[in-house]
């Protein structure tokens, strides 16, 4: 046996020996019943079996999309995969620039091309030129790709998403008023935070006509939040689901509405491993709705140590402030006593006997102005009680043919009934005697007898 080296022909020196020079004359020797190649012309001779097959040269696999890459030069590598094989794949920049769905791994596809050799590794791939949703992947892939679109509209943006306000008065809820959901969040309202005002917009969660009904109840909150009564947030809620289920929440119509919507929204849809459209726009997102309803409001147990720990710091803080101004005092004193006359030692001391007396006066003043109000309140309503001058001794007099109250003699005629109320009680009488007054002269008049 010959030992070759180099790139020399093994079988050069056979008689009647034909050396493959090319792919399209390619016809391996024979040599002690065995066929021989060089590397370059194994792979040279496969490359045109995989393009003389017909059906190599136009096949639909169907797969998933795993360990996507794109060059510098654009083409993308990737891979497709079943349970029990994969297929390296290439598409190349002609054909990705045509594609219309992005390729993202974990998605099932339909891949279209044709089943070549890659001569520098030796093994064969699919040279893709259309990649399809398959059934199983068409909801990822029309997700990616509105995702795709929004996000280049700024709808996700970090720099417009609003913060949600720390002690909310009156929340917006959109979710069905017939679930769990709703139940699960007041428990949580009723444990954490009762002085909440609760809208409700219901809608359905799920089915052809939720993104809909989705849309109506967050312009009617927003038109609450306008005309009505100011809306802290919204929240959209649903329990979890499968990812059919939950599509209404990828609906363009249901994203576009969250992004105008005039107050913040929060998301809390499924559970925390679904990620939906409406996820990316809310300004914020939660995991779960009963996580939403602890989220956005506090717990008034903690709300309360707080106002504690608030009162104790002030109280602390005033402490401090006494402490340091009888400090200054006393040495204000000591200071004083050691180097002032007399005369301005007593000056001193007046104005630390007025330091130490305006807090008193500080918290008596305002007590004694209200009781001085309230005297003086006291004291006109007694002035103006007609029951305080009967007491002192005046009398209401009337008559009684027309119970009118009679204030001046002039009046009454001799003989007339009267009536006397006092204080206590009531007389009747009649005019024996009258004495009028004209133009300060008093006239006086008797019966005859």
């Amino acid at each position: 046996m010959n030992v070759v080296r180099g790139g020399s022909n093994p079988f050069a020196s056979e008689p009647g020996a034909a050396r493959p020079s090319s792919a399209s004359n390619m016809q391996p020797s024979l040599a002690m019943g065995a066929h021989f190649f060089h590397v370059r012309e194994l792979v040279a001779y496969i490359r045109e079996l995989f393009a003389s097959d017909p059906i190599l040269g136009d096949v639909w696999i169907s797969g998933e999309i795993a360990d996507v890459s794109v060059s510098a030069a654009g083409h993308a590598y990737f891979t497709i995969r079943d349970e029990e094989a994969r297929i390296p794949a290439v598409m190349f920049r002609s054909a990705a620039r045509r594609q219309t769905l992005p390729l993202i791994a974990g998605y099932q596809a339909l891949v279209h091309g044709t089943v070549g050799i890659y001569d520098q590794r030796s093994i064969f791939q699919v040279v893709a030129d259309i990649v399809l949703p398959g059934d199983a992947g068409k909801l990822r892939a029309q997700f990616e790709a509105l995702r795709l679109r929004l996000e280049q509209e700024g709808l996700f943006a970090p720099d417009r998403k609003r913060p949600i306000p720390q002690i909310p008065r009156r929340i917006g809820l959109v979710t069905s008023e017939t679930g769990a959901v709703i139940h699960d969040m007041l428990n949580v309202w009723q444990r954490r935070y009762r002085n909440l005002e609760l809208v409700l917009a219901p809608s359905l969660v799920q089915g052809d006509a939720a993104p809909r009904q989705i849309v109506t109840a967050l312009r009617r909150l927003d038109a609450f939040h306008q005309s009505r009564a100011p809306l802290d947030l919204i929240i959209l809620a649903r329990g979890g689901g499968s990812p059919e289920e939950l599509a209404v929440f990828n609906d363009e119509a249901v994203a576009r509405a969250i992004f105008a919507a005039s107050v913040p929204v929060v998301s809390a849809i499924g559970h925390e491993v679904d990620v939906t459209i409406a996820d990316l726009v809310a300004d914020l997102r939660a995991p779960t709705p009963s996580a939403a309803a602890e989220m956005v409001v506090p717990d008034a147990a903690e709300l309360r140590r707080a106002v504690a720990r608030l009162q104790e710091s002030f109280l602390a803080t005033l402490q401090r402030r006494v402490a340091t101004a009888r400090a200054d005092v006393e040495t204000i004193l000591h200071r004083l006593g050691m180097s002032s006359p007399a005369r301005t030692l007593e000056n001193g001391r007046r104005a630390v006997d007025e330091i130490v007396a305006r807090a008193a006066r500080a918290v008596s003043a305002t007590i004694e102005r209200a009781r001085a109000h309230v005297a003086r309140s006291e004291a006109q309503l007694a002035g103006l009680n007609p029951e305080m001058t009967l007491r002192r001794g005046y009398a209401v007099c009337s008559r009684p043919a027309d119970n009118a109250v009679v204030t001046d003699a002039a009046q009454l005629a001799l003989g007339d009934r009267m009536s006397v109320r006092f204080a206590r009680g009531r007389a009747e009488g009649e005019v024996l005697e009258l004495e009028t007054s004209a133009a300060g002269v008093g006239v006086e008049e008797q019966h005859g007898a």
